[in-house]
Order: C-alpha cells, then sequence, then structure tokens
C-alpha cells in the first residue's frame, strides 16, 4: 500500500511573539490528530496536550486546517513525531492559509518520571 506523503510545513511568523521571527510548523488537521488525538476546537486538543499549546491554520476558500506548534525546539520535536509515524515532507514555507487562533497553557506539561 502506498500512502501520499504528509507536507509538513516549516516557516517563520510574525505572530507569536514581539521579534516577529518565530518558527512554526504545521500539518494538515487530519494527519496530527491521526497522530496526537482529538479534542478541542477543530481537533487541536490532542497537540495542545502534548506540548502545551497549539497554533490553528486555515484556509478560508477550502476550509482545509493545518495545525501545529511554534518555537524552534517545538517544531523539531512535532516534526519528529510526525516522522515517527507517518511519511513526511517538508516544506519550508507557510501553506495557503491564515493563522486562524492559537493557545497555550499556563503551564507547560511536566516530562513524565520514569520510576
Amino acid at each position: 500500500m502506498i500512502t501520499a506523503l504528509c507536507p509538513v510545513y516549516l516557516f517563520r511568523s510574525s505572530g507569536f511573539a514581539p521579534s516577529g521571527d518565530t518558527v512554526v510548523s504545521v500539518a494538515p488537521l487530519d494527519r496530527v490528530v491521526a497522530v496526537y488525538g482529538n479534542g478541542g476546537v477543530v481537533g487541536e486538543g490532542g497537540l495542545s496536550s502534548s506540548f502545551g499549546g497549539a497554533a490553528v491554520f486555515k484556509n478560508d476558500d477550502s476550509g482545509e486546517c493545518f495545525i501545529g506548534v511554534w518555537g524552534a525546539r517545538n517544531a523539531s520535536r512535532f516534526r519528529s513525531e510526525l516522522r515517527a509515524h507517518l511519511q513526511i515532507d517538508v516544506i519550508k514555507e507557510a501553506p495557503d492559509a491564515r493563522l486562524a487562533f492559537w493557545g497555550a497553557e499556563k503551564e507547560r506539561p511536566k516530562k513524565a518520571s520514569r520510576t
């Protein structure tokens, strides 16, 4: 069975920090939900639980949604975890979509301790 590559967008955005140069990585909503689970307003809940926040980009014409994370370390971890479950194609530009909303929890999730 041949599976289509999952496009993962890697770009910089001015919408997340005063510096205006934040690394962002997003992928199509259905592919991210398949890896992280569902929940939230559009399905970003599982991703948000894993990273302490999520960003949602939406193409108003097609209705296509992309969800992901911001920050260089988060973006790298996001791509690595997607790569472990899917065949990905990293596209070094923003998707044809606008930032619809983003949110972060007050505290980052704690890593599970090994006992």
